[in-house]
């Protein structure tokens, strides 16, 4: 393979001896054209490599001529640079006002060209305009990213109080629907919750274990027993509640599936709408035996 030196002073190649010999023929190169051979050290007129004497001496049978020690300026086609430039101008852009908007683009096209350059560079020029664009992309880059940096400690505390009004938000859904599952249970069952209908009649009254803080022990079994009008575990867990985890199925369920404190006794149910039903311990939540949900507030 062979490298050649245009006329624009340009570098062409890695070409084959046959494509070398095609140009000499087309008069696009002639004895004194500069030429390199398999990355050999130096450059020399091509007079002095013999595998080319033999398309000399059918050129010069032929009468044909060439401007001496340059291969043709109009044969030789000057490299694209396009795509070079293009980086170059996004860039300058980057630096000056578009930040990142061009600064990304300056470092995708300018690496594209670049590496076209090396890899074709008969084809494609312009490895210095490429590697300012990229340079400059990263520079506006790096500038942004510093920039955001000074900012992110002040936009924390709004990002963290904007996601706990989202998990209040949620957690006031899901003991909704935990109430209104007991108000649909209850219609079915003479206005009883289950934990005050017998486990004789589908209920789980045996199952009452009131604790000392006055919250159930087995809510649980309570909860378990209302799973078709629950439809879906998830529910019973806080989403700012880490030390549970949201339980895959009702059959599964149990106590650290559940976030919820539920209260029990005979006292509680539609016929007193104020009374406690459930208690959020995360935000502070009360669920009321009507069903409405009273927003507390979240513990530090």
């Amino acid at each position: 393979m062979y490298k050649i030196i245009g006329a624009d002073g340009q570098e062409y190649g890695p070409i084959s001896k046959e494509q070398v010999s095609q140009w000499i023929a087309d008069g696009r190169l002639n004895r004194q054209s500069v030429a390199q051979k398999n990355d050999a050290p130096g450059w020399k007129p091509l007079a002095e490599f013999p595998e080319f004497a033999q398309a000399f001496s059918t050129i010069i049978a032929a009468g044909t001529t060439s401007r001496p020690g340059f291969a043709s300026s109009d044969s030789l086609v000057a490299p694209n640079t396009g795509l070079a430039i293009t980086s170059l101008v996004l860039g300058i852009c980057s630096v000056t006002c578009l930040s990142i908007f061009a600064g990304i683009p300056a470092i995708i096209t300018g690496h594209m060209a670049h590496h076209r350059a090396r890899r074709a560079p008969a084809e494609f020029g312009g490895t210095g305009f490429a590697i300012a664009g990229f340079v400059l992309g990263y520079c506006s880059l790096l500038a942004t990213i510093g920039f955001l940096s000074m900012f992110i400690p002040t936009l924390s505390p709004a990002l963290s109080a904007a996601k706990d009004r989202a998990e209040s938000i949620n957690c006031m859904n899901n003991m909704k629907q935990i109430g209104l599952a007991a108000r649909i249970w209850s219609g079915d069952n003479k206005d009883k919750y289950p934990f005050n209908v017998s486990t004789n009649n589908g209920g789980t009254l045996e199952f009452c274990g009131p604790g000392s803080d006055g919250f159930d022990t087995n809510a649980a079994m309570h909860l378990l027993v209302m799973s078709n009008e629950l439809s879906n575990p998830r529910i019973l867990v806080c989403p700012s509640d880490h030390s549970k985890t949201a339980g895959y199925s009702f059959p599964a369920l149990r106590q650290w599936n559940i976030s919820y404190l539920l209260r029990t006794g005979t006292n509680i149910d539609e016929s007193n709408p104020t009374q406690v039903l459930a208690v959020c311990p995360i935000h502070g939540h009360v669920l009321l035996c009507d069903g409405s949900v009273q927003q507390g507030k979240k513990k530090k």
